[in-house]
């Protein structure tokens, strides 16, 4: 009796729902508050609802701004201080001597 051969079985393909995306992030957030907002600006606040709705967008954009500027701000500041690479040992002796002495920038002072 010949051997049966074995089917090689073909996985299915998997089809991704979402993108990869965490739609419950900033980005996704501020680039929904800044549709709204071009909406209510091009619509035009014509009733109470429309008024409100363009507020709490402009609300939301101002805070996606502020947010930015901080996050820039903050990316800013630790990149200024963030250390140095470190002087190698034969300088480190000469650094050191050309350091002023805790008493002689007291007496300077006075």
């Amino acid at each position: 009796m010949p051997k049966k051969k074995r089917r090689r079985i073909a996985p299915t393909p998997t089809f991704r729902t979402t993108a990869g995306w965490r739609w419950r992030s900033f980005p996704v957030f501020f680039a929904f508050v800044c549709g709204a907002f071009v909406m209510g600006l091009l619509n035009g606040a014509t009733n109470p609802v429309g008024l409100v709705a363009l507020f709490l967008a402009l609300v939301g954009v101002a805070f996606g701004a502020a947010h930015m500027t901080t996050r820039w701000l903050v990316e800013r500041r630790a990149r200024r201080r963030q250390p140095t690479t470190a002087a190698p040992p034969a300088e480190a002796g000469q650094a050191a001597e050309q350091r002023r002495r805790p008493s002689e920038s007291v007496a300077r002072r006075r």
